[in-house]
């Protein structure tokens, strides 16, 4: 009994510190519609990779792909999702399928449906921006928030694109995932 008030203690604190350091980029009400929209901050995911963009030093470094996890609740639809912005060197072409995969610390890969995109010139690094916005069902929100993400397949018509993730970006997106369901009440859970 005293070990499993221990546990339920230290369990309590971790909740709380969780909430102490959680910091959103947005959590809003649409005056009109009465949307709910959460986004926690945008990670850095990947390497530092060279743009297309020329400088006298040589190419342009940039981040390879950037992470946002959302959640946006409405009369009719409540969902998470996973949005991964990234920079591709030549022209792409992706349709919506189940075509972004996560491999989990658990070694098991996740297929996640994305909305189709046609990528956007981006004149900053003479680079197509692609975003692949994918929808998160509850039981894999909840794997997220449990296990790391170690790598993110995207799969494009013609060429697999693979970002290796470092600890650091491993242990930033389940701290996002948290936030993020703490900010809609779906964490801490409670019997």
């Amino acid at each position: 009994m005293r070990s499993w008030l221990l546990m339920l203690g230290v369990w309590a604190w971790a909740a709380i510190g969780l909430q102490a350091q959680c910091k959103l980029a947005f959590d809003e009400v649409d005056a009109f519609d009465k949307t709910h929209t959460i986004l926690a901050k945008p990670i850095n995911i990947g390497y530092m990779v060279p743009s297309n963009f020329q400088t006298a030093e040589g190419n342009k470094m940039v981040e390879e792909a950037k992470l946002v996890v959302a959640y946006s609740e409405s009369d009719s639809i409540n969902s998470f999702f996973l949005s991964i912005a990234v920079l591709e060197w030549d022209y792409q072409s992706i349709e919506s399928d189940r075509n972004v995969l996560l491999l989990l610390e658990n070694e098991e890969v996740i297929p996640l449906l994305n909305v189709a995109d046609r990528g956007e010139f981006n004149a900053d690094t003479n680079m197509r921006l692609y975003e692949h916005v994918c929808v998160i069902p509850m039981d894999i929100f909840f794997a997220l928030s449990h296990f790391k993400v170690q790598k993110i397949r995207i799969q494009y018509k013609n060429y697999k694109r693979t970002l290796t993730l470092t600890p650091e970006q491993q242990e930033a997106i389940r701290k996002a995932v948290l936030c993020v369901g703490e900010a809609s009440k779906l964490f801490p859970v409670k019997p």
